[in-house]
């Protein structure tokens, strides 16, 4: 079987490391993939270079994201239908490319990369929902033109994407969980001080990282007479360059240095939380899954997170939940956790809750399993 898979990034973000992890089982499994991204690697090419060395090749294109509205990631909508329509000869290029590949499959890995789906009629095609879309939105109808002419099934990775899926498209939906790149291993917590809490993601207005260090200015004096250290993992993103620059000077002014640390992008992700006792995400759009849930907890790290839904982060079990953007709430929640042995709970909790359900050999043979199976029903219905 060959599967040509379309990304809107390759070396960055949780899409791109989850791809790069179902990249690795299909080598395995010897089955081809080919990669295109639709952006270029933008943080190191080492995630380029490994998957080179599986055979899978990878093409780059330089083409706007589709203009969608997502609750992690609103896509400006003029900005990109100006950049589509100045590139429209690299839509004709990857089109030709698809073609001369001529792929039992096409992967979509994500709602972002769906307009390209316009241009490749005739292929079995499986989108990867990866994200939840801001309803009503006018692009909607859009949306469920391309999903009901080009998508013949939807992998979600979590309850909530797939809930949404079934119930906008009426397509075939099956939800199967993000997996680490190895099996769930318990990492002991650190015996050393200071605690140390980890955030890891781009530092975007989304992710809530100006919430979090008005969370520690009003929790400041608890946090330094219970000895934490608050680093948060990420790198700037171009179009969010004054929201980073508003997070430094809101450290400064509050005087959190000693407390919060602005440590940058790390390539090294899983090395960096095993030195953790705890992950934040204060995520201002309170989605509280995602693929630093996934690895945090698959190494027995509980989460401290922004949202409400209950199914990776299990209040008093596995973590704690407080409302989006309630920097109280957050304050609050950051002193609690700031107990070894309420750790330690919780630290063996999450781990038992990651070892049952992200078991990385099971959940991507689920998908690898859907992926041949849309190829095998729907693969007499032509090419383009």
């Amino acid at each position: 079987m060959k599967i040509v898979s379309i990304t809107p990034d390759i070396d960055s973000g949780g899409a791109a490391k989850s791809l790069f992890v179902l990249a690795r089982a299909l080598a395995r499994q010897d089955i081809k993939l080919h990669v295109i991204s639709i952006a270029q690697a933008s943080r190191t090419k080492r995630k380029v270079e490994e998957l080179r060395a599986m055979g899978v090749e990878v093409s780059f294109f330089n083409i706007p994201y589709f203009p969608l509205q997502l609750i992690v990631c609103p896509i400006p909508f003029w900005a990109n239908a100006k950049r589509t329509l100045a590139r429209l000869g690299e839509f004709r290029r990857l089109r030709a490319l698809v073609r001369d590949l001529s792929p039992d499959v096409l992967h979509y890995n994500s709602y972002t990369t769906l307009h390209i789906a316009a241009l490749l009629g005739g292929i079995p095609s499986v989108l990867h929902a990866r994200e939840v879309l801001v309803e009503p939105a006018w692009m909607l109808p859009l949306l469920k033109k391309i999903m009901r002419s080009r998508i013949a099934e939807v992998i979600a990775i979590s309850p909530e994407e797939g809930e949404q899926a079934e119930r906008l498209f009426g397509l075939p939906v099956t939800t199967i969980f993000n997996s680490p790149l190895a099996p769930p291993t318990f990492a002991p917590l650190p015996d050393s001080t200071p605690l140390v809490y980890g955030v890891f993601s781009h530092i975007t207005p989304i992710k809530g990282q100006l919430e979090l260090v008005r969370a520690c200015a009003k929790a400041a004096r608890g946090l330094r007479e219970a000895g934490v250290e608050i680093r948060v993992f990420g790198g700037t993103v171009g179009i969010h360059q004054n929201y980073y620059e508003s997070v430094v000077r809101e450290v400064e002014a509050s005087g959190v240095g000693d407390i919060i640390t602005l440590a940058g992008f790390t390539d090294d992700p899983e090395g960096e939380m095993r030195k953790c006792h705890l992950i934040v995400r204060p995520d201002a759009t309170g989605q509280p899954w995602g693929r630093d849930i996934i690895e945090s907890m698959s190494m027995g790290r509980p989460t401290l997170a922004a949202g409400f839904s209950q199914t990776f982060v299990k209040p008093g079990e596995t973590g704690l939940l407080v409302p989006p953007k309630d920097t109280g709430a957050l304050a609050a929640a950051l002193l609690s956790l700031a107990d070894r042995d309420v750790l330690e709970t919780m630290s063996k909790k999450a781990f038992e809750f990651a070892k049952m359900n992200f078991n990385p050999d099971r959940n991507l043979k689920a998908t690898i399993d859907r992926l041949t199976a849309v190829a095998a029903d729907h693969g007499l219905s032509g090419r383009f």
